[in-house]
């Protein structure tokens, strides 16, 4: 037979019970701006039945668990969504740095250096015997080469900084690795007795999007709840065992795990965008400009090397054999040591004296222009095209650009593929920005607190706490009734 012993107990598991409950919705309402928490919730379970010869008669309710509402398959959708987001973040950010550097269309990018030059030798050409326009030439190939050397140094100072800050991303990531391993050492103890601890995953998990978010990390948690951390099918995180990512190389870069001495392959995320760049992106785009720049300084001492000064040979002769005939002074505009963006310069002799910088192409001719009239002309296709004829099949190693093609249209070609990689980037990001802000969505719609639902379980638990705290009230005085006949 039920006794008042019996009503009292359930009332006290009761309230118990509603009191963890209203202390779980609290802990839900005071983080419900909290990044990366889960909503919990406290299960209420039925207490095992007192038998009776009439039947079994309930004994009151209890908290089996404190369960946090999360799913780990929109979990592991929104880290393959975020990785690959900011990946294209990245490329685009850096790519679009690379797009300053060369400040194209503007005033002061090479399209508008280069024309000035050209229009240098264009003005030349009117006045063969002026050292002013001598003057304004070598001050033109100056600036063209000082701002071939400026890109080069921008972009090489780019690349050292996004290596820097791929190596901080290593260190970051290690040392997130060694927090999960940490983490899942302390969940294993803390859930030893079959009970969630559901504020400790939650800090896993933040530390998992982190990784997802940088390296394109890869998760599963594993029968005995640990979690284990992977890039790409090489394992970071085992239970508590953490490995070591390492940044190896040297102007080629490359990710190894510690101990293992092949390279990681196919990774993701920001953290091979960072591999990418520096590897391939920067050093094609440095290419590109030491291609023009090659070009640039072979072309003009092509037709340099072959001119003469109004006045005759400037250098008195001493750079010609009399014997083959006055074939040309045979000073170079550009050093032809100096071939590439960060290296191109003018010659020793035009550096100490704009007077030995040539106008025509035939000794003692004061009105001879030939030399400038064919350097202004390597402005166009036209230009270009009587170089290819003069050069002939030498065309292609010492020019190195496609048939037809002048410099403005291989720089052009340059700034136009590098517009389309930063473009791409960005509708790339775009792309997936809105693919992770819905995967973000569906599992917020999961594990997100809403204040709403919330309050209603407040008001839910607060009642059914009034409850059972009456129920006591109650037995007390049904026991004075019993008293009172006695």
């Amino acid at each position: 037979m039920s006794t008042f012993g019996s009503i009292l107990s359930i009332a006290r598991t009761a309230i118990s019970a509603h009191q963890t409950a209203l202390q779980t919705v609290s802990h839900n309402l005071a983080n419900a701006e909290t990044e990366g928490y889960s909503r919990q919730r406290a299960e209420l379970v039925a207490r095992w039945p007192q038998a009776f010869p009439f039947g079994n008669v309930g004994t009151g309710a209890t908290v089996s668990n404190v369960i946090r509402l999360r799913s780990e398959l929109l979990d592991n959708s929104y880290r393959r969504e975020v990785g690959t987001r900011d990946a294209f973040l990245l490329r685009h950010d850096v790519l679009a740095e690379a797009e300053q550097v060369l400040a194209e269309p503007s005033d002061n990018g090479l399209s508008t250096t280069l024309d000035q030059f050209w229009n240098a030798w264009s003005d030349l050409s009117n006045a063969p015997s002026s050292p002013a326009a001598q003057s304004v030439v070598r001050q033109r190939g100056i600036q063209l080469a000082t701002s071939l050397n400026s890109y080069a140094t921008r972009l090489a100072d780019l690349s050292t900084r996004t290596r820097s800050r791929l190596g901080e991303t290593v260190a970051e990531i290690n040392i997130l690795a060694g927090q999960l391993g940490d983490l899942n050492r302390q969940i294993t103890s803390a859930e030893v007795g079959g009970l969630q601890a559901p504020d400790l995953r939650d800090a896993r998990d933040r530390i998992a999007d982190r990784l997802a978010q940088i390296a394109g990390a890869r998760t599963e948690i594993q029968a005995n709840g640990t979690m284990a951390v992977y890039i790409r099918s090489s394992m970071l995180v085992d239970a508590t065992n953490a490995r070591t990512l390492e940044l190896r190389g040297g102007t080629t870069v490359s990710l190894g795990l510690k101990g293992d001495p092949d390279p990681l392959v196919g990774v993701t995320g920001p953290l091979q965008a960072m591999v990418d760049v520096i590897n391939v992106d920067l050093p094609a785009l440095t290419a590109r400009l030491d291609g023009f720049a090659r070009g640039l300084v072979n072309g003009v001492n092509e037709y340099h090397r072959s001119g003469w000064t109004a006045a005759g040979d400037a250098l008195g002769g001493s750079n010609w054999n009399p014997v083959n005939g006055p074939t040309g002074s045979m000073v170079d505009f550009f050093d032809p040591a100096w071939t590439t963006a960060g290296g191109i310069r003018l010659s020793a002799a035009v550096t100490a004296n704009s007077g030995v910088i040539a106008a025509g192409d035939a000794q003692n001719a004061a009105g001879n222009n030939n030399v400038a009239l064919a350097l202004s002309a390597l402005r166009d296709d036209s230009g270009m095209a009587a170089l290819q004829a003069r050069l002939g099949a030498n065309f292609a190693t010492v020019i190195g650009f496609a048939t037809g093609e002048s410099y403005i249209d291989h720089h052009a070609q340059t700034i136009s593929a590098l517009g389309v990689s930063v473009a791409d980037a960005g509708h790339q990001h775009e792309v997936y920005d809105a693919l992770t802000k819905q995967a973000d969505n569906r599992r917020a719609s999961v594990a997100g607190v809403s204040i709403d639902e919330e309050l209603t379980l407040l008001m839910r638990h607060q009642q059914a706490y009034a409850a059972a705290t009456k129920l006591v009230q109650t037995a007390d005085e049904m026991a004075a009734a019993i008293l009172a006949m006695v």
